[in-house]
């Protein structure tokens, strides 16, 4: 079967990392499979040095893989004729029997390139519908299946598009768990604190700060030492972010560490791992915890509670709530018994999230498509 995935840009974030694991494991399922991308990381309005060689390291694994990495135009949002022509070209040229696409915006140009006859899918990876009017009134008639990374969202699409069930498949997001198959050993002490994820106001971490400075006088008042807390990523609200922690003078226990490629090292030395967001999909990051086995709290933002059974896998509370937030790490860092039952329960947990059960589905599901346009 020949399919091609379809994202924005190879750039850091959970939805680049599930579609390059996936595309490697159709790939060893025996399918031609490339990876078409919208624009280079230069291209967009915020890069860094980290960016760069994130998107270097992500072109260069797919291609020891023998994975074509095809860069379809540079500012996409300004020359979208151009895009539409390289996407036209690279159609006819690979003749793919699926056109996977990862993202509402690049869904649109996918739709305006191709036939309608393309079995066309798109998954949507997050909670919010970023252009319910575009999806209604323009593409829907186009797409054959959408793919739902969660119930919620299976949901969602059903109750704000109107779509019919049975043009939905909904599929969570998988990882390679051998990569966070780790040894670890919960220490006596919690010194290490950890949180991942892109600055966006999405993630909510100014909710984090708000905990933390709850809890720090109730450690000190118990003379319990303070952990370390380590933010991983890069995002449009950074500067804000750093600014904020120094103004509530938290620069002294919180570091933005930026983008890192070694996130399985840097679960493993960690002892809790924080979600604060306001509005997730399924996350990546938060899957990756899961696996690694690192105690996990979380807000029930978007599909967070079908990752974690609450108090077995991990402790969810709610969204916006600083106290609650404080009250799970609390708890996590006086209780070792509490953080190693919740550890082996994560890791059991995230068998239900390997990319290769996800891998099986959207090939089931492609499969399907192809009988049905014969």
């Amino acid at each position: 079967m020949k399919i091609a995935q379809v994202i924005g840009s190879c750039a850091p974030g959970g939805a680049e990392v599930f579609v390059k694991d996936l595309i490697k494991q159709l790939k060893f399922l025996g399918h031609d499979v490339e990876l078409w991308v919208m624009i280079r990381a230069k291209d967009k309005s915020l890069v860094n040095e980290q960016t760069l060689d994130f998107e270097k390291s992500f072109v260069s694994e797919l291609n020891r893989y023998d994975i074509p990495v095809k860069f379809l135009n540079k500012r996409l949002h300004k020359d979208w004729i151009k895009t539409t022509r390289n996407l036209k070209k690279q159609y006819y040229r690979f003749k793919p029997q699926i056109v996977h696409s990862h993202l509402e915006s690049v869904t649109f140009h996918v739709v305006k390139a191709l036939s309608s006859k393309t079995n066309i899918v798109q998954t949507i990876h997050s909670s919010v519908i970023h252009y319910p009017f575009l999806q209604k009134m323009y593409l829907q008639k186009s797409i054959s299946s959408y793919v739902a990374i969660s119930n919620k969202v299976r949901s969602i699409l059903i109750n704000s598009l109107n779509l019919k069930p049975k043009k939905i498949a909904t599929i969570y997001n998988g990882i390679d768990l051998n990569k966070f198959k780790i040894n670890r050993k919960n220490n006596s002490e919690v010194k290490k604190i950890i949180s991942i994820g892109r600055l966006t106001k999405a993630k909510d971490y100014p909710n984090l700060f708000k905990a933390l400075d709850i809890l720090i006088p109730k450690l000190n008042n118990q003379n319990i030492p303070l952990p370390s807390v380590d933010i991983v990523g890069t995002g449009e609200i950074e500067q804000e972010l750093k600014a904020l922690t120094k103004k509530m003078n938290l620069d002294n226990i919180v570091s933005f560490l930026g983008v890192r490629q070694d996130i399985p090292e840097l679960l493993k030395e960690s002892d809790i791992y924080i979600m604060s967001s306001e509005w997730e999909g399924l996350s990546i990051s938060l899957i990756e915890a899961l696996a690694s086995g690192i105690p996990i709290v979380a807000t029930n933002a978007g599909s967070n509670n079908e990752v974690i059974e609450n108090n077995v896998s991990g402790i969810i509370v709610p969204i916006k709530n600083p106290e609650a937030l404080a009250e799970g790490i609390y708890n996590l860092i006086i209780d070792k018994d509490l953080r190693e039952r919740l550890s082996k329960e994560a890791v059991k947990r995230s068998e239900l999230f390997s990319i290769e059960n996800c891998a099986k589905k959207h090939v089931e599901m492609y499969k399907e498509l192809i009988s049905y346009s014969r």
